[in-house]
C-alpha cells in the first residue's frame, strides 16, 4: 500500500471567471503534517474546500488512498466519482471549520452596517460612510458588494 494518503493534481477553481486555484498540486503522505500558508485571498480555504469535497473544482484530480474522487473526463472537465463512492471517501477525513457569524444573504456592507442601523438607529448614510472607512482600513473596500461566500476565510474574518 502506498504511503500517499491524498493526491491533489492540477486543481483549478474560479469564481465568477476569477481564477483562484491554478494547477495546484500536492501529496500528503502518512504521518506528514502539512501547512498551507499564504496571504488573505490567495486560495487557502478554497484549496481545503476542494480537497475535502465541499467545493466543486473546475479541473484537476483528487485521489484518496488510491481511490479517485475527482478526475478529468476525456474533454478535461472535472468529473466526480459516484455519490456512494464519495460518501465512503468522505468518511476518511474530518474537518474543523472557521466561522465568523456573517449573514450569508447580506452583502459585506449590509453585514457591517446592519447592527448600527437597526439596533442603534444610526442613519443609513452615516453607517455606510463609517463602514466604508473601516472596510478601506482593512483592505476590503472593493468587497463591499460581495457576499460572505465570495470572500476568503481571512477576508470573512476581517469583516
Amino acid at each position: 500500500m502506498s504511503d500517499i494518503l491524498v493526491e491533489i493534481k492540477n486543481i483549478k477553481k474560479s469564481f465568477d471567471s476569477i481564477p483562484v486555484l491554478k494547477d495546484v498540486s500536492l501529496n500528503v503522505e502518512r504521518g506528514e503534517v502539512v501547512s498551507i500558508i499564504g496571504p488573505s485571498g490567495s486560495g487557502k480555504s478554497t484549496l481545503l474546500r476542494c480537497a475535502t469535497l465541499l467545493e466543486r473544482m473546475d479541473g484537476g484530480e483528487l485521489v484518496y488512498m488510491g481511490r479517485k474522487a475527482a478526475f478529468p473526463d476525456k474533454y478535461g472537465k472535472c468529473t466526480y466519482a459516484s455519490k456512494e463512492e464519495l460518501k465512503e471517501i468522505r468518511r476518511m477525513f474530518g474537518l474543523v471549520f472557521q466561522s465568523y457569524n456573517l449573514f450569508p444573504h447580506f452583502t459585506v456592507m449590509k453585514n457591517v452596517t446592519d447592527a448600527a442601523v437597526v439596533a442603534h438607529g444610526v442613519p443609513k448614510e452615516e453607517a455606510y460612510e463609517k463602514a466604508l472607512g473601516l472596510l478601506n482600513r482593512f483592505g476590503l473596500s472593493d468587497k463591499a458588494d460581495f457576499y460572505p461566500g465570495q470572500l476568503s476565510g481571512g477576508q470573512q474574518q476581517r469583516v
